[in-house]
């Protein structure tokens, strides 16, 4: 098979419309979904991620099963809790790899240290570890306290007994410190002046000042939407990006942008004007490497994530679709 084969249009274009009428169906379970996956990962951006790769998952599954799936809401909820235990005990069985091979590294070149420090440090990481939940007491401590889930629901959710689910909420209950958006990021920080300098091109319609500071190869997302490679397949976004393209036609009322740092994370927000209303947009996360941007997440088909921003500004927020609107 060649290199340049590519997908038939004629089946990546059939593809579309079965996407599109499924978004829309599930829609109206998107808020639950959104808040229960941001607090089961602690995290507002990897709660997104958990999200989109759920629709993903009960997608392809929808493709290929044949029984009929009941229960739409409660069966988004049970496979975002199985991806999410899934990821946590693959980290968790990386993480003790490497602690394992860190630790024989440490005994080869500190043959000499004593056994009674080495115990004490041990015991202090056991320590922080029973401090965490495991994945099964936090799912079923949310689906429980706060999805209003009954113990025979959340038991057949994640497919244990009910006895476990009760030992579980015992535990959990006594531990977990429940946190709307957590405080962790994966990745590297950007540097806040490549976010000012990009905000102040956007602000300038500069493309020359965009193209400045933007790698030939940036990689553009947009989260729940389209990925394009290079500033070539990404003319489009840009264009989007500066200008007014709901032709509101007033003085005044182009597209805005700031700089916004969460959790010592500087992010870019796009406002615009809806009606008489400037409202959140957009939000926009850098991946940054030799002082060039080559990696832009773009939030504008996040309307969830993009509420949460809102609330936590004091601000208003646009109405935003969960996709992008079809070609037909």
């Amino acid at each position: 098979m060649s290199d340049e084969q590519t997908f038939p249009w004629s089946l990546q274009h059939g593809l579309h419309p079965a996407w599109d009428e499924y978004v829309d169906f599930v829609a109206p379970f998107r808020p639950d979904l959104h808040r229960y996956c941001r607090r089961l990962t602690g995290n507002v951006w990897d709660g997104e991620d958990l999200v989109q790769d759920t629709l993903s998952k009960v997608f392809t599954i929808l493709g290929k099963r044949h029984a009929q799936v009941l229960n739409p809401r409660a069966y988004l909820i049970r496979t975002a809790t199985n991806l999410w235990i899934d990821k946590t005990r693959r980290q968790q069985k990386e993480a003790a790899i490497l602690a394992a091979e860190a630790s024989g590294r440490e005994q080869n070149a500190s043959a000499a240290r004593s056994a009674g420090e080495r115990a004490v440090e041990v015991h202090d990481a056991a320590k922080e570890l029973m401090q965490r939940l495991t994945p099964q007491e936090r799912a079923a401590v949310l689906m429980k306290d706060v999805f209003d889930q009954s113990i025979e629901e959340t038991a057949s959710i994640l497919k244990t007994s009910v006895a476990a689910v009760k030992a579980a909420l015992h535990r959990g209950r006594n531990r977990l410190r429940e946190s709307d958006c957590g405080t962790e990021r994966g990745g590297p920080v950007p540097p806040r002046a490549i976010v000012d300098r990009l905000v102040a091109a956007f602000n300038a319609r500069d493309l020359p000042a965009i193209h400045a500071i933007v790698s030939e190869n940036v990689d553009v997302e947009l989260v729940g939407g389209a990925v394009a490679h290079g500033r070539d397949e990404n003319q489009l976004f840009f264009f989007f990006a500066l200008n007014d393209h709901e032709q509101t036609g007033a003085e005044g009322r182009q597209p805005r942008f700031e700089t916004f740092v969460f959790q010592g994370e500087p992010i870019v927000l796009g406002f615009r004007w809806q009606g008489d209303v400037e409202g959140l947009n957009e939000i926009h996360r850098l991946e940054v490497a030799d002082d060039q941007i080559v990696g832009i997440r773009c939030y504008c088909f996040c309307p969830d994530t993009l509420a949460f921003f809102a609330s936590l500004l004091g601000k208003p927020v646009n109405q935003r679709p969960y996709r992008s609107p079809s070609l037909a």
